[in-house]
């Protein structure tokens, strides 16, 4: 640091450097008066050292003598190997920070909490700190409670928090920040978690986003983009309609026609089928979900449906949205996808943002159409009233099978947040009472935050209607009807309806394939290129001693090494390897880190990671070979592949489980499962019982059928007229548990769940002690449960969930169907029915396993 205390005024420099990463900081600093309470000096050291005039007293700011030392002291308390971040709270005079900058460079940041702007000010006019802030990432945060600055700050640094962050307190400014410093940070780790879970969701679905964008290709190369849209709404409000409880409360105000032609309606995909329900059609609704289940958002809905409405999704939402969606579609540009596809099929569609979700997409959708203000409803981001969805979501339906007198969904609203009681967290809502949100919703909250931040500053409006769930930053809290009566107010211009490919459809789709077939087979030369040289790698390693052979495989692996970066589908395979990457960066950040190496032993932990980081690229580039296999399948079939093959757990050659269909006939005391006469005749002459055999014979995926009954003689003559071949196994039942459960099931007569204690419909005819050692004696992996009575089961039903089960049985031990009691099965595995009849007691059934 260089100091001169009355010849220089280094203000404009630092904070010219200091605005890169903190600009409203630098801007408060700029406009701060000068305060008389600051009194610097320098130390006998050289260093800056000072004070804070505090009532009849003084604040030391440094150490007196050797504040230079100090810092550097505390800046060494910081482990560089397995912290990348620091956060200091407390500036000084800024020694530490200059010791901890120049520890971390640009392989590092570091995050400073001081709220004393005139104190920057005076240090930044008095030292030239310019140098060791351009070297490094240094971000100064000024208020404790602001998270979206916090958010902002983080942009561009988030491998770095991931990569172990260490909390610094500077002693001298404990006092001073007294509990200023414990709020910033309880928010600043709320942000730092937020972060994280970010670049983890990043990680671990990198491969699942390039699935979706690879399967969606088809789509992309022909739809309209956004681009026309651009400021098509300029000076018009927009709704942007999420789904949280709160929606309840003011989606009526909707209704009104005039609405519409005055307001852009932009709605997330989950509300999208409970607005068309009510006569509500939005402009625009926005998909960008990566699983397979979001297909239930447009199941059942036609074209006349969404007239209207436009689709507009990021091209990494799963594949089965766009093939359900039966209305106009818009895709947002991806830079992946367009490099992907290749210059001749480039077509500028329009950017937006990235989002996390699709309330963020549909956000960003707003702003893209120059829509301001940004009316905010349903958007929650918190459990209002101990809820989670607003009523008529999507997943209600999925809950109507399970709903009673003494199960509500409202029962069902809360049995969901408190599944995730682990990553709950204490909020304020918008009237200023708690709350409960968690974590996910705090990293959506943090985001959005950040862009109201940024958004507010550049004079736009953002109005929270959603009259519930957390407060929001950067927002104007106001009813959805004073927000309409201030703003909706003029019609809107008509908006452009876009342009798709048309005739050159089958051009571009045959372009698409041949680029596909090009990254394929170079993806496929990465792999035998990074094959290659792990094997002089390792070589290399197992000789290290022998300099002269390193040299020559040194040479060998560098030309490898060149000749796979000039494959077309290189940057692909490192786009896949984010996680090989992240690694990457730590083992080279541990390795310069090490000063105490010496030359030979660096050597060889650099030959050591680098074999790591073949192996990562070799299984990035074959996993990049199969993604494109499947998106050429889905090419040429039209049939999307919406979700990952299950992992393999059986060898070549082994056959498919033995999953036999097991009958619960039990005469002399059935429960609620066999409770009428098994002989009773139905309309076609067939007695319940045979027709239920008859039926369960047309399955054609099970290894057989046994009857467990307690009645041998009768449960034959049902077999035989049926007129199906199956075993028969003639048990004791247990009728004090088949009273329990009747009693458990007694008022959710016609839910596959929903009885006392979770009891559903396939523990009235699953026996786990009866079970276990049936399928032993069978050699039989797993029991289909079906009722004697169930005279209407469906054997397609019964085939598709035994699919299910037989492709991953070890993950999927208990696979059932959620169809009202007697259509469907359950699929028990040998070794969940051996665990729960081991267990016994209430927690020994289906229900028990499958509770919420």
């Amino acid at each position: 640091m260089t100091s001169g205390l009355s010849q220089h005024n280094f203000l404009e420099k630092n904070l010219g450097v200091l605005a890169r990463r903190s600009p409203i900081a630098a801007q408060r600093i700029r406009e701060v008066a000068p305060s008389p309470a600051i009194q610097l000096s320098l130390a006998p050291d050289g260093g800056l050292t000072g004070v804070v005039l505090a009532g009849t007293g003084a604040r030391q700011l440094a150490s007196r003598r050797a504040p230079i030392a100090e810092g550097e002291a505390l800046a060494n308390t910081v482990d560089a190997i397995t912290n990348a971040a620091a956060v200091v709270l407390g500036f000084g005079v800024g020694h530490h920070v200059a010791a901890l900058a120049a520890k971390l460079k640009l392989d590092g940041a570091v995050f400073v909490y001081e709220p004393d702007v005139a104190l920057l000010r005076a240090v930044f006019e008095q030292v030239d700190c310019s140098g060791w802030m351009g070297a490094s990432n240094v971000v100064i945060l000024i208020d404790a409670d602001d998270t979206g600055a916090m958010a902002g700050a983080t942009q561009g640094l988030e491998a770095l928090l991931a990569s172990g962050t260490k909390i610094l307190p500077h002693p001298p400014s404990r006092v001073r920040l007294d509990e200023a410093a414990d709020r910033f940070i309880a928010n600043f780790t709320g942000v730092m978690k937020a972060v994280r879970m970010m670049v983890v969701t990043t990680l671990v679905q990198m491969d699942v986003t390039v699935r979706n964008l690879t399967q969606n290709a088809r789509w992309y190369a022909t739809a309209a983009g956004i681009r026309d849209l651009k400021d098509a709404a300029a000076g018009r409000p927009a709704i942007i309609v999420a789904a949280g409880p709160s929606l309840r409360r003011n989606i009526d105000l909707l209704l009104d026609p005039a609405v519409r032609e005055r307001v852009v309606i932009i709605a997330v995909q989950t509300v999208l089928k409970p607005l068309l329900a009510k006569g509500i059609r939005p402009h625009f609704v926005t998909a960008l979900d990566y699983h397979e289940i979001s297909r239930r958002f447009y199941e059942g809905l036609s074209a006349k449906d969404v007239e209207g409405v436009t689709l507009v999704a990021e091209p990494k939402c799963n594949p089965a949205i766009l093939a359900a969606w039966p209305g106009a579609l818009r895709f947002v540009a991806d830079d992946t996808l367009d490099r992907i596809l290749g210059d001749g099929l480039y077509r500028p569609l329009g950017k937006l943002t990235p989002g996390a979700t699709v309330a963020h997409l549909a956000y960003y959708l707003a702003r893209h159409l120059g829509c301001d203000p940004a009316i905010l409803m349903g958007q929650d981001l918190g459990f209002t009233d101990g809820q989670y969805y607003s009523p008529g979501a999507s997943i209600h339906q999925v809950w109507s099978g399970e709903l009673n007198e003494f199960n509500t969904l409202e029962m069902l609203e809360w049995q969901r947040i408190m599944r995730m009681r682990s990553t709950l967290r204490e909020a304020t809502d918008h009237l200023g009472r708690p709350m409960y949100t968690d974590e996910q919703m705090s990293t959506y909250l943090v985001q959005f935050e950040r862009d109201f931040l940024r958004d507010s500053h550049e004079g736009k409006l953002i109005i929270d209607a959603t009259e519930g769930g957390v407060a929001k930053q950067h927002t104007l809290p106001m009813s959805l009807r004073h927000a309409l009566d201030a703003y909706a107010t003029q019609p809107l211009p008509a908006l452009s309806k876009g342009e798709d490919a048309g005739s050159q459809a089958r051009t571009r789709l045959a372009q698409c394939e041949e680029r596909l077939r090009e990254l394929r087979r170079s993806a496929g030369k990465v792999a035998a290129h990074s094959r290659d040289a792990g094997a002089a790698l390792r070589d290399m390693l197992t000789h290290h001693t022998d300099q002269a052979r390193v040299n020559t495989l040194i040479g060998t692996t560098r030309r490898m090494g060149e000749e796979a970066v000039r494959e077309p589908a290189y940057w692909l395979v490192n786009h896949i390897n984010q996680t090989g990457q992240l690694n990457r960066f730590k083992a080279d950040r541990a390795i310069g880190a090490d000063a105490a190496l010496a030359p030979l032993e660096r050597q060889k932990r650099e030959i050591e990671r680098d074999i790591k980081n073949v192996k990562w690229l070799e299984d990035a580039a074959h996993l990049v070979v199969d993604l494109l296999d499947d998106a050429l399948v889905t090419l040429r079939t039209g049939e999307p592949k919406t979700r990952d093959e299950p992992p393999p757990v059986r060898t070549s050659g082994q056959p498919t489980p033995r999953v036999l269909v097991c009958v619960h006939m039990n005469f002399a005391y059935g429960g609620l499962g066999n409770a009428r006469d098994l002989f009773a005749p139905l309309g076609n002459g067939q007695s319940v019982g045979a027709a239920t055999l008859a039926r369960v014979a047309k399955s054609r995926e099970a290894s057989g059928i046994v009857v467990l009954t307690d009645d041998g003689a009768a449960a034959r003559r049902l077999v035989a007229e049926s007129g199906i071949t199956c075993e028969i196994e003639v048990v004791s039942f247990d009728a004090r548990r088949g009273r329990a459960i009747a009693a458990g099931r007694a008022f959710a007569r016609h839910c596959w769940r929903g009885g006392v204690g979770g009891l559903c419909a396939y523990d009235e005819v699953c026996e786990p002690s009866l079970l276990a050692p049936l399928l032993a004696t069978r050699f039989a992996e797993a029991a289909a449960c079906v009722g004697a009575d169930w005279s209407l089961i469906d054997p397609a039903l019964i085939d598709e969930t035994i699919a299910r089960f037989s492709e991953h049985p070890e993950g999927r031990p208990v696979t059932f169907s959620q169809a009202a009691p007697g259509l469907g099965c359950c699929v028990v595995s040998r070794a969940a029915l051996a665990d729960m009849a081991k267990a016994g007691g209430p927690t020994a059934t289906i229900g028990a396993v499958l509770g919420y």
